[in-house]
């Protein structure tokens, strides 16, 4: 186990209403454009209690959502040792209006509790500088 937090944290300045943007963050036809479901996973949209399940290999539940300010996805994934209650990790999407647009904070992690955490937020940099990108371009560019 890491002293230090492995939590990816970054934000960037969207220019489109607050429900454009969280459309993106919700609806699987735009979320199958910035991030990986599941070739099973429905139409629905993301909601409290919501499971998207990678059969065998990791789960995400949505655990927090209020519409246009907050979606929390807790993360497990089955090769973990520890049990889901002894960890917290999760994808965490802020949204607040600011300056005629949405400011969407992304937070990732903390994988300081797993032994190899370094990967996990290695990885998980890449993921939210790149899908930072593509929800502002979707939620920019959609009618």
């Amino acid at each position: 186990m890491m002293d230090q937090a492995l939590t990816v944290k970054d934000q960037i300045h969207i220019e489109a209403p607050l429900s454009k943007v969280w459309e993106v963050l919700v609806a699987p036809k735009y979320i199958r454009q910035w991030d990986e479901l599941p070739s099973d996973f429905g139409d629905y949209y993301l909601e409290q209690g919501r499971v998207i399940d990678w059969s065998g290999r990791s789960r995400l539940t949505v655990t927090a959502h209020e519409p246009n300010e907050l979606l929390k996805l807790s993360l497990y994934v089955d090769k973990w040792e520890q049990s889901p209650a002894s960890y917290d990790i999760a994808y965490h999407y802020r949204l607040s209006e600011q300056d005629g647009g949405v400011l969407l904070q992304l937070e990732v992690g903390d994988f300081a509790v797993l032994e190899d955490g370094r990967n996990y937020y290695d990885a998980s940099l890449d993921f939210v500088k790149t899908a930072m990108e593509k929800i502002k371009n979707l939620a920019e560019n959609r009618l």
